[in-house]
């Protein structure tokens, strides 16, 4: 989780702020992506489901980690949020189409990762 302030390098010459910027809005994408995720679980299959969540929070992870200098904190909202549907989407295609993905790095990293760059632009 501290990967993306890390990249910073540094803390001085204003990097400080940007370092900031950074952990406020990976902290909430992870955030809004675990709520999310919860709330998918709960819809579609009834009850909380531990594994869907973590990786609803991994999704969002990825998905704010092109971005999460250059985007405001609602925008880390939005986009925790549609990371936690993209991922599960993508889990779901995946067992229609009978692909043998265990840990779901597809959906988490593809698929989520994708999503992070479409949102630069679009957020």
């Amino acid at each position: 989780y501290g990967f993306n302030c890390g990249s910073t390098l540094m803390i001085s010459g204003g990097a400080a702020q940007v370092a900031a910027k950074v952990a406020v809005t990976t902290t909430i994408s992870a955030a809004s992506g675990c709520l999310m995720a919860a709330i998918i679980g709960r819809i579609f299959t009834g009850a909380f489901d531990i594994g869907l969540v973590l990786n609803g929070i991994l999704g969002a992870l990825v998905g704010i980690t092109a971005n999460c200098p250059v985007v405001n904190p609602w925008a880390a909202f939005l986009i925790g949020s549609i990371s936690a549907w993209v991922y599960y989407g993508g889990h779901v295609l995946l067992l229609k189409l009978r692909i043998d993905d265990p840990l779901d790095a597809f959906p988490i990293h593809g698929l989520c990762g994708a999503w992070g760059l479409l949102a630069t632009g679009i957020l």
